[in-house]
C-alpha cells in the first residue's frame, strides 16, 4: 500500500495544492510552522476518520473559508482506490470513489497508516488512557468490527454512569436497565479484552524484535495487559464475560459513590517491562523513547500480517527528537515501506535512500528551491 497524492483545498494554512509522492521515503521539509504536519494530518484523516490533533472538525478548514475538501489516491492491492472528504463547520463526509459512504466507520482500514509524532515519545510513561488509545486505533485500522464494539461499549457505559449519577429515587425505576447495561457491558468486555490481548501477544512478538536489535540484544522488553479483573486467560469468552460481570455486580455501593463504572475495559492497560521492571518508573528516558520507537514498528509489521501489505508511515518530525543511533536505526530499516516525514530541513538523511523531497512554505509546495539549484550549478562549474 502506498499513497500516491492528496489533494488538499481550504485546508489549515493550505489554499489548494496537490503534493504527490513516491513509493519510498519522501521528506516534507521547511521551516516551522509553514504545514508540513498540516499535509500528514490530512493524510492520517483518512486512516483515523479524524484528526490526531483537533478536537472540532472546524479547527480543520482554513480561516474565512465555509469547508474544506481532501482527495486522497492511494494504490492497495495495485489497485488505485480513491477517498474523499468534504469537512463543514458540523461535521464531515466521506467518499469512496467519488461515491459518499453512510458512516465514518465504513472507510476505517480501506487506507491504512502508522502515525509516530513527538507526542508518542511519551507512550510508555503517560497515562493509561494513552496506551489505550495506542491499541484503540491501531485494531481498528485492522478489524473494522472493533469501533462498532467500542462504540456500542461507551454508550453503553454513557447511559449506566448516568443511572449511577441519579437520585435513589430516580434511580429504583432504573435498576432493571441497570441490570441489563451491566450485562452487554460484560459480553462487549470479554470480546474486546480478547482482542486486545491477541494483538497484544502480537506487539510483544515485534517489540521484543527491534529493541534487542536496537540495543543489540542487551535488553529485553516484555508487554501483558492489565485488565480489571486481573486475568491471564483470555480463551473463553464465557468465562470472562461472568467474571467481568461479578465486578459490576458486587461494587455497586463503590460505584454509585463514585456516580461511575469503575471495572471495565475502559480502565485496562498495557504493562510494559524492561529487564523484568516496570518501564514507567524504572526505564531511562532513551530507553523509553526506544520502546515507543519499537512498538510503532511493531504496529506497521502487525498491520502487514493482517493485509498482506505495508501500511503508510508517517513520521511527524520525530527524527529531531531521537538521538543518531535511534535516527540511523530508524532510516535503515524502512525500507520496502513508503513513508514520509517532516523535517525542518534535509540534513540528516544524507545516508538514507529518500526518493522525494518536497519543500513547503506558507502552506505552498516550493516548485523552485534556490538551494538545490544553487548546488547544481556550482557542481557543474
Amino acid at each position: 500500500m502506498y499513497c500516491k497524492d492528496i489533494e488538499l483545498t481550504n485546508f489549515r494554512n493550505i489554499d489548494e495544492e496537490k503534493i504527490e509522492f513516491t513509493d519510498g521515503i519522501n521528506v516534507i521539509y521547511g521551516q516551522n510552522a509553514q504545514g508540513k504536519t498540516n499535509i500528514l494530518e490530512a493524510i492520517y484523516l483518512f486512516a483515523r476518520g479524524k484528526s490526531f490533533r483537533a478536537f472540532k472538525d472546524r479547527e480543520l478548514i482554513r480561516f474565512g473559508n465555509n469547508v474544506s475538501t481532501l482527495k486522497l489516491n492511494f494504490n492497495k492491492d495495485n489497485s488505485n482506490i480513491y477517498l474523499g472528504v468534504e469537512i463543514g463547520k458540523t461535521g464531515k463526509k466521506f467518499y469512496r470513489n467519488k461515491v459518499k459512504v453512510d458512516k465514518t466507520s465504513e472507510i476505517i482500514g480501506e487506507f491504512r497508516a502508522v502515525l509516530f509524532c513527538p507526542s508518542h515519545l511519551g507512550i510508555i510513561k503517560d497515562a493509561p488512557s494513552v496506551r489505550r488509545k495506542f491499541l484503540d486505533v491501531a485494531i481498528s485500522q485492522l478489524r473494522p468490527i472493533y469501533i462498532k464494539m467500542m462504540t456500542k461499549y461507551n454508550s453503553l457505559i454513557e447511559n449506566r454512569n448516568a443511572i449511577l449519577k441519579m437520585d435513589p429515587i430516580q434511580r429504583q425505576n432504573s435498576l432493571m436497565m441497570l441490570d441489563v447495561y451491566s450485562e452487554e457491558l460484560a459480553y462487549l468486555c470479554a470480546d474486546i479484552s480478547m482482542m486486545r490481548v491477541d494483538y497484544i501477544k502480537k506487539l510483544d512478538y515485534w517489540v521484543k524484535i527491534f529493541f534487542e536489535e536496537m540495543t543489540k540484544g542487551k535488553e529485553t522488553p516484555k508487554i501483558t495487559y492489565e485488565t480489571s479483573i486481573g486475568k491471564n486467560d483470555f480463551s473463553d469468552r464465557e468465562v470472562l464475560k461472568n467474571e467481568y460481570l461479578s465486578l459490576l455486580k458486587n461494587n455497586f455501593e463503590r460505584e454509585l459513590k463514585y456516580g461511575a463504572t469503575l471495572y471495565g475495559i475502559h480502565k485496562d492497560d498495557l504493562k510494559i517491562e524492561l529487564n523484568d521492571m516496570d518501564s514507567r518508573l524504572y526505564s531511562s528516558q532513551g530507553q523509553q523513547r526506544s520502546l515507543a520507537l519499537a512498538m510503532k514498528m511493531a504496529e506497521g509489521e502487525i498491520s502487514k500480517e493482517y493485509s498482506g501489505e505495508y501500511p503508510v508511515f508517517l513520521f511527524d518530525d520525530v527524527l529531531s527528537e531521537l538521538d543518531d543511533n535511534r535516527k540511523a536505526y530508524i532510516l535503515s530499516n524502512i525500507s520496502k515501506r513508503q513513508v514520509i516525514i517532516t523535517a525542518c530541513d534535509k540534513s540528516g538523511f544524507d545516508k538514507a535512500d529518500v526518493a522525494n523531497f518536497i519543500k513547503i512554505n506558507s502552506g505552498k509546495k516550493v516548485e523552485f528551491d534556490e538551494e538545490i539549484e544553487k548546488i547544481e550549478i556550482e557542481g557543474i562549474n
